[in-house]
């Protein structure tokens, strides 16, 4: 009988006992809307939304961002889990999941996976400064033809804030490995750079850029938007 007890409080504290996962658990959403410009697709509208799970050791966000022009679109949608690798506090693994179309660089439909591990060379309440290095696969349609193709990933992201500013630059560079098919290599560089005004409690004013550097005639999309973020009372 003495065992059974002790049996079933240990099965009952393991069920109730401390989640690391939910330290320090925040959820966070974000929503944006304005006006995007292309050299070679002129003004359209840009979109922008954004939920964001964060913990002391994990880190997941599902996001979505859009141009629309009258003859093009760029689209595309991104899953990012990653968590503190091991015990080590400043090295994290991460693993992400990207929908695309690009109709300005004739990718109709791209598939994109890439995972590896990133370091933290600065985190504070100040910002942080992270380097990535990972493998990356396509599965996509590029000028009307399947092609699947493997990446050695590079990167690198700086944010800052400074009281009602904030600023970000995310640089992805993508090597091709696997053999070049249609005479055209997909090797890439993709940068994301923001300026943020915060106007007030949860509202902004974002300017920015989005570009995709595949070949000699890719150009910058350039955006202006509002933009809206809210924290979520959600505990799971």
């Amino acid at each position: 009988m003495k065992k059974f007890i002790l049996l079933f409080s240990s099965i009952y504290a393991l069920s109730y006992a401390h989640d690391p996962d939910k330290d320090n658990l925040n959820w966070k959403q974000y929503y944006r809307f304005g006006s995007v410009y292309s050299e070679s697709s002129n003004i359209g509208y840009s979109s922008y939304g954004r939920l964001k799970r964060t913990t002391a050791y994990t880190f997941r966000d599902i996001r979505f961002f859009g141009h629309f022009f009258k003859n093009d679109s760029e689209i595309r949608l991104r899953h990012k889990y990653s968590r503190r690798f091991l015990t080590i506090d400043h090295i994290y693994s991460y693993s992400t999941l990207i929908y695309e179309k690009n109709t300005i660089l004739n990718v109709d439909l791209r598939y994109h996976l890439n995972q590896g591990l990133g370091y933290f060379l600065r985190k504070n309440d100040f910002g942080n400064m992270t380097l990535e290095l990972g493998v990356a696969f396509d599965n996509s349609d590029y000028l009307n033809a399947e092609q699947k193709t493997t990446y050695i990933r590079g990167a690198c992201s700086i944010d800052h804030k400074l009281k009602s500013f904030s600023s970000k630059l995310e640089v992805d560079y993508f090597y091709q490995i696997s053999e070049v098919e249609l005479h055209s290599s997909l090797s890439r560089f993709q940068i994301v750079g923001e300026f943020e005004w915060l106007v007030s409690n949860g509202l902004g004013i974002i300017s920015g850029l989005t570009w995709d550097i595949q070949d000699e005639d890719s150009s910058p999309s350039m955006f202006f938007t509002l933009s809206i973020a809210k924290p979520v009372d959600w505990r799971f």
